[in-house]
């Protein structure tokens, strides 16, 4: 049978085998190469650190001590080197006498010692003298429009709401009421000047709810007394 393409390829050979002694030879020159390359360039360049066995020998210096010098030369020495002071003033110059404090409780008009106020340091110190203070202003009291002072105008309204039982007995009439208006236009301290007691509450809260503009008087806002009247009638 006549041999194919693949049985041409497929075809092996038996490796051939070397004797051990050229194994042996061709292992020491590899080993020879790589110490002549490798391994002598690096023992040459470099120089390795030599070890020590014994430390250096240390040499101990001995310093010897300086002994203090006494202590009354010292003092000595600094009272001749402090200039002198006289004690005495000199001839000719009289010494200073302290003159006494002026007392501010003889001062003429007369100043308060004691009472309510800031404190107030005398001259020397050791006295305190207080000064009262001004009394707080206090504000000015309700007046009543009229001449320079113009009644003010209403800018809130609440109309009152009709008791239902003032309604269901049909009672109807004016509630006149006095209130102090205040700097600002707020009602305050309601009081009733004619009664009908069914709708006396009820005048009494609507009016406290309204607003008017702040009454003046040579430009300063004023708190002022007016009578309001509230009306019920049933529809």
């Amino acid at each position: 049978m006549a041999r194919t393409f693949f049985d041409q390829v497929l075809v092996t050979e038996a490796p051939r085998r070397g004797s051990r002694w050229m194994r042996a030879a061709s292992l020491v020159m590899h080993l020879v190469v790589i110490l002549l390359v490798f391994v002598l360039p690096i023992t040459a360049a470099y120089q390795l650190p030599g070890v020590y066995t014994s430390l250096p020998p240390v040499v101990l210096a001995s310093v010897a001590k300086v002994p203090p010098a006494p202590v009354e030369e010292t003092r000595a020495a600094a009272a001749t080197s402090a200039p002198s002071v006289p004690v005495a003033p000199p001839e000719g110059i009289q010494p200073e006498v302290e003159r006494p404090a002026p007392s501010l409780a003889s001062a003429p008009g007369g100043l308060p010692v004691g009472g309510s106020g800031a404190p107030f340091m005398g001259v020397t110190g050791s006295t305190t003298i207080t000064i009262p203070l001004p009394p707080e202003p206090q504000p000015p009291a309700p007046r009543r429009p009229g001449g320079d002072i113009r009644y003010p105008e209403r800018l809130i309204y609440v109309a009152p709401m009709y008791p239902p039982a003032a309604q269901a007995a049909r009672i109807e009439g004016i509630v006149i009421l006095e209130a102090t208006i205040d700097a600002q236009g707020f009602v305050q301290n309601v009081s009733v000047l004619r009664s009908i007691p069914l709708l006396d509450r009820a005048a009494i809260d609507a009016v406290r709810q309204w607003r008017y503009t702040p009454t003046r008087l040579n430009g300063v806002a004023i708190p002022i007394f007016m009578t309001v009247s509230v009306r019920f009638a049933i529809k």
